[in-house]
């Protein structure tokens, strides 16, 4: 009877372990004022090993969703910001011996360098669980 129930007990509190809560990711990002066309947005949570992108729309917003909808882990995230636009579906990938997509010449982007990575972007973000705020980053050149 002892084992039945030490069996019970283990199975409740380790089989079925709940998901980590995680929050809704929204908001939008500006250069110096204006809302970036165009680019992807990364967010990385180094202590959990785990990362997200997003595309940034024409308006400067993005939304970011696991694949499952439910956002992101919560907790503090570094981010950055590319000028690349995310490619949004199978059918952007070029076939071999197709012209692919030219990528945009981050050299001639408007976007500082110190963007496009996590390490040196400066760029922060604390995600709470469920609905968060929209968060804007305001780049400067």
């Amino acid at each position: 009877m002892l084992r039945i129930v030490v069996t019970i007990f283990l199975l409740t509190s380790f089989g079925c372990a709940s998901e980590e809560p995680r929050g809704t990711v929204t908001g939008t990002v500006l250069l110096n004022g204006v809302p970036l066309s165009e680019g992807t947005i990364y967010f990385e949570h180094l202590a959990k090993g785990v990362a997200l992108t997003g595309q940034i729309k024409s308006d400067g917003s993005f939304k970011l969703a696991s694949h499952q909808g439910a956002g992101l882990v919560v907790g503090s995230y570094q981010v950055a910001i590319s000028p690349e636009a995310m490619l949004m579906s199978a059918d952007e990938i070029p076939l071999v011996g197709k012209n692919p997509r030219k990528p945009n010449d981050v050299k001639k982007s408007t976007l500082p360098e110190k963007y496009f990575k996590t390490s040196t972007s400066g760029l922060v973000a604390e995600i709470k669980e469920g609905d968060n705020s929209p968060i804007v980053f305001d780049l400067k050149k």
